[in-house]
């Protein structure tokens, strides 16, 4: 008697399990568009956020010696770009311009001429 009912619960389990398939008809379309939509974000590798410009200067000398100073007093990420005749220092990432803010009060009290700015930023430095 154990074994039939074990056996009848094996093939009952069986036949539960087939029932559980699902099939997923997608449209091509829709395939297309996602597939799209994943390229696209893919090569998209940047994103608009804000940065803390610690220093604009067109001498070269004072933006390298104003970085080494900010790295000793301050732990963010720091670079510097050049744009026709100025040198900008900047420092951090940040995606809204609340945090950017609180921010730009703590390093205003060591470097008064610092600002904010809008800037891409790359996802790997969030």
């Amino acid at each position: 008697m154990k074994l039939f009912i074990c056996i009848l619960i094996v093939l009952m389990s069986k036949g539960l399990s087939a029932q559980s398939s699902i099939v997923v008809n997608e449209e091509p379309r829709i395939t297309a568009l996602m597939n799209q939509y994943m390229r696209i974000n893919r090569s998209n590798t940047h994103i608009s956020g804000w940065r803390i410009t610690v220093i604009t200067t067109t001498d070269r000398r004072v933006l390298e010696q104003t970085k080494v100073d900010f790295n000793k007093q301050f732990n963010y990420n720091t670079k510097w770009e050049y744009k026709e005749p100025y040198y900008h220092l900047k420092a951090g990432s940040f995606l809204n311009r609340a945090d950017a803010t609180g921010t730009l009060e703590v390093i205003k009290k060591k470097f008064p001429t610092a600002f904010i700015s809008l800037d891409k930023i790359s996802y790997d430095e969030l």
